[in-house]
């Protein structure tokens, strides 16, 4: 007798809830996106004991007419296609038909729907997915779905179910980012008869920010709403001060559904770098994408949140361009006046943090740095005076100071016009001081900002460098009058000698000098000379380098100019001039990105007038 036997419906029923309904979150996930398909405007969810014992969706949508009910249990019946080349041109939320058919397979379900143009509604219940009774009722428009006693003929898969408080915590991640992706569809929660949240389906996104992460995410969010070609991507990005350590509060939806993708997380990954967050940290965003369905495939797996795009490369791009360009969008010491003219910098950024970039000569990836000593030009040695007397730039940019007494120690000589505006910013500034000899105060209308002298003049530098490095720009290197010699261990000399192109294409003009011992002739012509030596700089960049030495080679040289920069910039403590203040502020004021250090440090801080409650004196 043959071995191989056709599967009783009951059983194939309950191999599709195993790869379709996992916990109690899946069933409010598919009962959810019905409920949106049947284009309802209010849902309201109830569960009990973490949707164990209860789960009921109640929507105000199109309705089941009553002869649909009973195939709309089976497996793979639906109402959203046809044919395979529907595949091609689904944007509703379900469309495999497997759902319900694996709801009943495992719990006691019943499905009460009433359309509009009928007076009496519909009830149907279902046991193990057979119909037990079916009858006509009083009800509302709309239907109602109520899953009861899930997994309760499958012990296995209820065995594995957590605590209840944990399996809520599921559904309400998921129902809140459901919300998010339909701001106008009013969603409330309901757990063991207590209302934890409900949406007012008012269209507005900041609406929800607030709602689910509070005031101060709000207030640190920055609106998306960018198109290119056949692709929209709008929602909100976060500032650098709410970064967080984990992934959790990325979330991405594709056309309202909720999907995760590996592209795209890399792609935002690189948009925040240089800036968008700190070290070791993660960008927040909330962001739909909206495109042609031909465009993607979500048919990968039974949760449809997986999804395969067939042009990788253009919604890599465009991803990272939405985040990118919205993070320039800011207003800075209360200036709001847009940039135009940011294609050209963003556009330098992706190739060069991709890989990508390509000069007028050659591509600036590992291969082509090689022997590239000849982009230094040996001049003359600059004298600095250590006394302060640090000389004069007898340029000025978008600056009323004096023309004859900019200071060198803060001068961003890059001629590569990408990295500034088109039109500086007009900021009306007063100065009143550097509070702890680290914050330069300024006051701008009724504001007060505290500007970072360190996390702003390192991105002055990082711009320079990074300039300089990309465009394999000459005369970035200020050679010194007596070279210096280091000694280094075994680790740091083979990462130098591993490395060495990335020295020397930041301004660094070193050569071996014998066993693990270099020579530096020179260092990046941005030096503050004042409180650094040439050794110092090489040493500390180093010692800061290695830590991350197993990472990409791309992710090194955008580290690494980091480095450089943070290394060079004035630090804490160090006292600056009036003029190096003005100098220093109207640079941040032309640049395209001014907002923080390229380690995601903001650059100001703003201070409104109503958070000094002074007690008034008569």
């Amino acid at each position: 007798m043959g071995q191989i036997v056709l599967l009783d419906d009951l059983t194939i029923n309950k191999i599709a809830a195993g790869e379709v309904i996992e916990r109690p979150a899946n069933v409010v996930k598919e009962l959810l996106e019905n409920s949106i398909d049947a284009g309802a405007t209010k849902v309201v969810i109830e569960i009990k004991k973490g949707g164990k014992n209860l789960i009921k969706v109640i929507d105000n949508g199109k309705g089941i007419e009553r002869e649909d009910i009973p195939l709309a249990i089976e497996r793979h019946a639906t109402s959203k296609i046809r044919k395979v080349e529907d595949l091609e041109k689904v944007y509703s939320m379900g469309f495999r038909g497997e759902a319900l058919a694996s709801i009943a397979a495992i719990s006691k379900f019943t499905i009460i729907s009433k359309t509009h143009d009928k007076e009496f509604g519909t009830q149907v219940i279902c046991e193990e997915g057979n119909i037990i009774q079916a009858e006509d009722i009083p009800a509302k428009d709309g239907t109602s779905m109520i899953v009861e006693n899930l997994f309760f003929n499958v012990p296995v898969r209820y065995k594995f179910l957590k605590q209840d408080s944990t399996e809520f915590r599921y559904i309400k991640e998921l129902v809140q980012n459901m919300a998010l992706a339909n701001p106008t569809v009013s969603i409330k929660l309901i757990n063991d008869g207590k209302l934890v949240f409900g949406t007012n389906g008012n269209g507005k996104l900041k609406d929800l920010i607030y709602l689910f992460y509070g005031k101060e995410v709000l207030e640190n969010s920055i609106e998306v709403d960018y198109e290119e070609g056949s692709i929209k991507i709008t929602g909100i990005i976060g500032t650098t001060l709410i970064a967080r350590d984990t992934r959790k509060d990325q979330i991405t939806f594709l056309n309202g559904r909720n999907i995760k993708s590996n592209l795209l997380s890399s792609s935002g990954d690189q948009a925040f770098k240089s800036g968008g967050t700190g070290i070791g940290k993660f960008g927040f965003y909330i962001l739909n994408l909206k495109m042609p369905a031909d465009f993607y495939d979500i048919n990968v797996h039974p949760t449809k949140r997986d999804v395969r795009f067939k042009n990788e490369e253009d919604v890599f791009r465009v991803f990272y361009n939405a985040i990118k360009t919205s993070m320039l969008n800011r207003e800075f010491l209360g200036n709001n006046q847009l940039e135009d003219n940011k294609k050209e910098y963003i556009n330098k950024e992706f190739n060069f943090l991709t890989s990508n970039f390509n000069n007028k000569k050659e591509n600036t990836s590992l291969n082509a740095f090689k022997n590239s000593n000849s982009n230094i030009e040996y001049r003359k040695p600059k004298i600095y005076n250590i006394e302060k007397n640090l000389g004069v730039e007898k340029r000025l940019l978008n600056n009323d100071t004096d023309k004859t007494n900019i200071p060198n120690s803060l001068m961003n000589k890059s001629e590569d016009e990408f990295i500034k505006r088109e039109k500086s910013r007009k900021v009306n500034y007063k100065f009143i001081g550097i509070l702890f000899r680290t914050y330069i105060v300024v006051e701008v209308d009724e504001d007060i900002y505290l500007i970072d002298q360190h996390a702003a003049h390192e991105r002055l530098l990082y711009e320079q460098i990074k300039d300089n490095f990309k465009n394999k720009l000459q005369n970035n290197t200020q050679m010194t009058l007596i070279p210096e010699i280091v000694n280094l261990t075994n680790k740091e000399a083979e990462f130098v000698k591993n490395n060495v192109d990335l020295f020397k294409n930041s301004g660094f003009d070193i050569e071996e000098f014998g066993v693990n011992s270099y020579k530096i002739n020179g260092v990046p012509d941005i030096e503050y000379k004042e409180k650094i030596s040439n050794k110092a700089l090489f040493m500390d960049t180093l010692d800061e380098m290695i830590t991350g030495e197993r990472s990409n080679f791309k992710d090194i040289e955008e580290r690494f100019i980091a480095t450089v920069a943070c290394k060079a910039a004035v630090k804490a403590n160090m006292d600056l001039t009036k003029n190096e203040v003005d100098y220093l502020i109207n640079n941040l004021l032309i640049l395209k990105n001014p907002y923080t250090c390229p380690h995601g440090r903001p650059t100001t801080i703003k201070f409104d007038k109503n958070e000094f409650k002074l007690d008034q004196i008569d």
